[in-house]
This record gives structure tokens, C-alpha cells and sequence, in this order.
């Protein structure tokens, strides 16, 4: 992939100055964010809470899908008179699309030139950018490239800087977790082997993986995972139930391989939170493809669904497809969601009455937080508790996407 032709110190050049910051999309552009905030107040530059106290505008953008790409042109638009910088994915397909671009490539390693470390809770520990993937519909992979991993020293030594500022839940993310060290002869077992050794009192959540390449080390990260130190909370993105759709999506996995690596972590972790992603509507997707989607889900039953509308995106293999009409797209999604929230109802109405062994990791609002189990799931507690405080909690009900809990004395 070719470089963005943009002006590699774009964001050194901003000093002194009031910023305010919009980010949008995954869990690594927020990590990137982190970054540049630290870059910025290096620069003797504050961080304002509204764009009308602020010099300029900096908008950290995600083009995941048609509809965030069109807000995202929106926000760039409505700032366009305002000495205004734009980073993330958009700027890496089109870098006309106004404002300073600040290349996102460039700012891991303006971050490590300023010597900053971050804090604060949660801390979110980027381990690698860009995949091996081969996915037909995704714009992230032209975006944010092959596959470059950091370094396992490297990594441990930011997730020991985050544990002396505060942390105690650590998000390890990527745009494919489980293919971190493929190009640097590791794999994501080693590193987490690593980080299991690192002492503190603080809980590590998985990213995405992809089931493509976890499955040839779902074994020796299973094992990993038997540390304490990490969540039983796996994120395996299947995007569909039909062997047909996922050839032609080129996610070079199979259903049945699907069920196996979900079977295998409940057999190790009987309590484990699953999380998975599915697109309706895919370019010639059937109501039979749809149908062995929904019945995947009732057999693997995740804790978390993801449900997205299938998006044409420019330069994508399936662009050249002949979409489907909206309305398809929509009733698919609905049928999804209802079936969705029949698997967390029934889920999580078995969790009431049950105790549970949790601890702080937000603050929600005044006299309310949301703390987490051993499996990463949301419990509420209505108190104001500080953040790493452990406690058990009784659960007395839920919301469908959370636990509600009171902690015993």
C-alpha cells in the first residue's frame, strides 16, 4: 500500500494550542486517540470538552461501513471553516477529504518520541495494526494495511506503565488479535504468556480474532487464558452461518469449524462470555444463507451480537456485486435482533439470584458503576464505589445487555 501524501509531522506542528477531539469507531482508534492527546499535552497543548473553547478540531474517523463514512464527511463539513485535522481510516482512502491529514501510520511513533506515559482506566494496549485477512467486503484492511505486530517487549512494557498509572482492566486490541506475532514467528499464546506474568492487580479483555487465525493456536491461547489475569471473554467474529456466504465473504473458515472453537472454550471455560459480529444481507446471500445464520446463533448462543447491514465499500472485491435492496437488509437485521435478545434474556435470567465475584471498572454516573466478572460481564451495582474495588454482588435482575447487582457486606 501505497503512503498517504500528507505531511508527515502534521501533528508536531500543532503546539500550544486548545484541541478538541471527536473519535469515532473501534477500540484502536481510541487507543490512537490516547496517543495523540499525550502527543498534543507534550506540546504544551489542553484538551477542551467543547469545539467552541478549542483553536482547532481533530477528528479521528472510521469508515467501517456507508453510513458512518457519510457522518463522518458530515462532522469534516461542519468543522470545514475551523483549523481542522483529520486521522483515522478515512484520510487513508481519500485523502482529500479535507482538513490537515495526520497519517494514523505515523502516530505510534510520534507517541514513543515524546517518552509520555498514559493512565486512567480502562487502559486500551494496541498490539498490532492491519491483518492478514482476506475479507472481500472490508475497507479497514485497504486502510490500515498488512499485518505489522509490536513488539512483545514493547507491549509489556506499556501494559506495565498502564498498571502504575491505575489500570485494572487492560483492553488488548487489533484489527485481528489472534494474528498478532504471524510476522514476527510469535504467536498471540506467547504474548499472553507474557503478559500472565506481569504482576498488579489488573484483568486483561481480548479483542476481536478472527476464527481464520485462531483456530491453528486455539489450544495453546486456551491455555494462556487459564491465567486469572485475563477475562474468559473470547470476541470471534462469524459473520455468517452459511459455508456459502463466508466463501464468498473470504473468511476461509467453515460453520462447523465455528461451532468447534466455541465448543472448546466452553469446554474450558464453562462460564465463558461469548461475543460475535454477523452482516445481513450480504450480496447474494438467500433466505436459506440467512436462516443457517440465525440457526448458528441459537447453537452457540453468544452473550453479545453484533448486527450489521451489509455496506458496499469502494475498492472492495464485493463492490462489484449487485447489492440487495435495503428493505431485505432490514428485515434480516430485525429477525437477527429479536432472536438476539431472546438468547440474553434467557441467558441472563438464569444469572438472577446467583452470586457473582466482580470488580469496579467505570463509573456509569453519581451513585451508580459498572463493575465486571471473571467473564467480563456487566453487573451494576447502584453505589458509588471507587474504581478496582472487588466485591461479591447478588444479581437481582437485568436488562437485557446487563447484569443488576447488589453487593453483599
Amino acid at each position: 500500500m501505497q503512503p498517504v501524501d500528507v505531511l508527515p509531522d502534521s501533528i508536531t506542528g500543532i503546539r500550544n494550542k486548545r484541541v478538541y477531539i471527536e473519535t469515532y469507531g473501534c477500540t484502536y482508534n481510541y487507543g490512537d486517540t490516547g496517543k495523540i492527546t499525550a502527543i498534543l499535552e507534550s506540546q504544551g497543548c489542553s484538551i477542551t470538552m467543547s469545539a467552541d473553547d478549542a483553536d482547532c478540531i481533530l477528528i479521528n474517523t472510521c469508515i467501517v461501513i456507508e453510513k458512518t463514512e457519510r457522518e463522518m464527511r458530515k462532522r469534516i463539513a461542519e468543522y470545514r471553516d475551523r483549523n481542522l485535522f483529520v486521522t483515522g481510516c478515512l484520510p487513508k482512502v481519500d485523502p482529500d477529504c479535507g482538513g490537515t491529514v495526520i497519517d494514523p501510520d505515523t502516530i505510534h511513533g510520534h507517541f514513543h518520541m515524546t517518552g509520555a506515559r498514559l493512565s486512567g482506566n480502562p487502559a486500551i494496549l494496541q498490539v498490532a495494526q492491519g491483518c492478514p485477512g482476506h475479507c472481500t467486503y472490508c475497507i479497514t484492511r485497504k486502510a490500515r494495511g498488512p499485518l505489522v505486530s509490536h513488539s512483545k517487549d514493547e507491549i509489556i512494557r506499556e501494559l506495565e506503565g498502564r498498571i502504575k498509572g491505575g489500570a485494572v482492566e487492560v483492553q488488548l486490541t487489533a484489527q485481528d488479535l489472534s494474528a498478532w506475532g504471524m510476522d514476527r514467528g510469535e504467536s498471540l499464546a506467547d504474548l499472553l504468556v507474557a503478559i500472565g506474568r506481569v504482576p498488579g492487580s489488573y484483568r486483561v479483555r481480548l479483542g476481536m480474532m478472527n476464527p481464520d487465525t485462531l483456530r491453528p493456536i486455539l489450544n495453546p491461547v486456551l491455555d494462556a487464558c487459564e491465567s486469572k489475569r485475563i477475562f474468559s471473554f473470547f470476541h470471534i467474529p462469524v459473520q455468517s452461518g452459511s459455508d456459502s456466504v463466508l466463501g464468498q465473504m473470504g473468511r476461509r473458515y467453515c460453520r462447523d469449524e465455528v461451532i468447534a472453537i466455541i465448543t472448546a472454550i466452553r469446554g474450558r471455560f464453562p462460564s465463558a462470555r461469548i461475543s460475535t459480529d454477523i452482516i445481513c444481507g450480504f450480496p447474494g446471500e438467500t433466505d436459506e444463507d440467512f436462516s443457517q445464520t440465525i440457526d448458528l446463533l441459537r447453537v452457540i448462543e453468544p452473550e453479545k451480537i453484533n448486527i450489521t447491514r451489509y455496506s458496499s465499500r469502494p475498492g472492495t472485491p464485493a463492490a462489484s456485486r449487485a447489492d440487495m435492496p435495503d428493505r431485505f437488509k432490514k428485515d434480516r437485521s430485525r429477525l437477527a435482533t429479536a432472536v438476539a435478545g431472546e438468547i440474553f434474556d434467557r441467558i441472563y435470567s438464569g444469572f438472577i439470584g446467583e452470586e457473582l465475584d466482580v470488580t469496579v471498572t467505570e463509573v456509569v454516573q453519581e451513585g451508580s458503576v459498572t463493575a465486571r466478572d471473571a467473564a467480563y460481564r456487566p453487573v451494576i451495582i447502584s453505589e458509588n464505589l471507587q474504581i478496582g474495588t472487588e466485591c461479591r454482588v447478588r444479581i437481582t435482575g437485568h436488562r437485557r445487555h446487563y447484569l443488576v447487582g447488589t453487593r453483599i457486606s
